[in-house]
């Protein structure tokens, strides 16, 4: 995991009505130090596009995407109606794309054979423990990456335990592991269940503790979006809900967390503020409060306590906080 971490989105040539808008993404994603582009050429919730059409259709977005690292998802199936196979994916190479990511219904054998013409991206719930040291000891370990699923339908995504049960397993093999994220458009191509209708921002923001590379699975997301998840990669951030205007800038100090007591969580930063409030305040779970010089977010609900209200932080971004060495907070 000591690659930089790099985040990417998906494009769906099929998807005919949207093709001018993924083709604007492509342009301005590269604006925000996006990297990577999946593509999706099988028929899909939204479109009924043969395969043998979308390929054609891959092209134009190929052709402004050089620069990108692009991934396309394939199975036998589509292999066969694009006049492919495991042993010559020239198909793939000739047009542009940099990797194939093998879905299911491959040997490791067949992964192994693929790997020595290109990328390959492994699909972490079609791999055995055993299938995946074969495919180790006997592929062009240059050429193996994984990527998770992204799970359309509500309620399928995966747990984060199975999650980092699999991305342990290829840790082990210091594979360079990628995962999904939705946004509020469409909020169906997750990886993980509990990502599924979070902004994307945070999603972002706490997959980049698991994963090396993020990808944005719903297709043309907004600007505001694309910006968001750059600035969670690029940055130390954790989201609080703020109250008071008044420690909006102390809040942009460095903090670092100081200890998880049996009802707080403390944070301190040794840049000073002047709080000259004496407070009492009704102490409530998720609440963020001031204590002399000292950030305390409360994970009960409890009686009332010397502290200022200050904000409220949610439960994702407490665990987020809880992976930083440092941090500010975004208000």
């Amino acid at each position: 995991m000591g690659q930089r971490k790099k985040i990417g989105f998906s494009i769906f040539p099929g998807w005919k009505e949207i093709k001018r808008e993924q083709l604007d993404i492509i342009k301005i994603a590269r604006n925000y130090g996006y990297s990577e582009i999946f593509f999706g050429i099988g028929p899909g919730t939204h479109w009924k596009t043969s395969v043998e059409e979308a390929i054609i259709l891959a092209k134009d977005f190929l052709e402004e995407a050089k620069d990108y690292y692009t991934f396309v998802d394939i199975n036998p199936d589509i292999l066969k109606r694009v006049n492919a196979s495991p042993k010559d994916l020239s198909k793939f190479i000739n047009m542009g794309f940099k990797a194939v990511r093998a879905d299911y219904g491959f040997s490791k054998e067949e992964i192994v054979e693929m790997s020595k013409q290109m990328v390959v991206e492994l699909n972490p719930f079609e791999i055995t423990e055993a299938e995946l040291e074969f495919i180790m000891n006997n592929a062009d370990l240059e050429r193996i990456k994984a990527i998770h699923n992204y799970y359309p339908v509500f309620y399928t995504g995966i747990s984060k335990e199975i999650f980092e049960e699999k991305n342990k397993l290829l840790k082990k093999w210091g594979i360079e592991i990628g995962a999904f994220i939705s946004h509020p458009l469409y909020n169906l191509r997750t990886t993980l269940e509990m990502l599924r209708f979070v902004q994307p921002f945070d999603s972002a923001n706490y997959l980049s503790h698991f994963v090396d590379r993020v990808l944005i699975g719903d297709p043309t997301p907004k600007e505001e979006w694309l910006k968001d998840v750059s600035i969670a990669f690029k940055s130390n951030k954790v989201r609080i809900k703020l109250y008071d205007e008044r420690f909006k800038e102390f809040l942009k100090s460095k903090f670092y967390l100081y200890e998880e007591k049996e009802y707080a969580i403390v944070c301190k930063s040794k840049e000073r503020i002047e709080n000259n409030l004496k407070c009492h305040t009704k102490i409530f779970k998720n609440a963020v409060t001031l204590l002399n010089n000292d950030i305390y977010i409360f994970k009960k609900d409890l009686g009332v306590g010397p502290f200022t209200l200050i904000g409220e932080i949610d439960d994702l971004n407490i665990e987020i906080l809880k992976m930083k060495k440092e941090f500010e907070f975004l208000t």
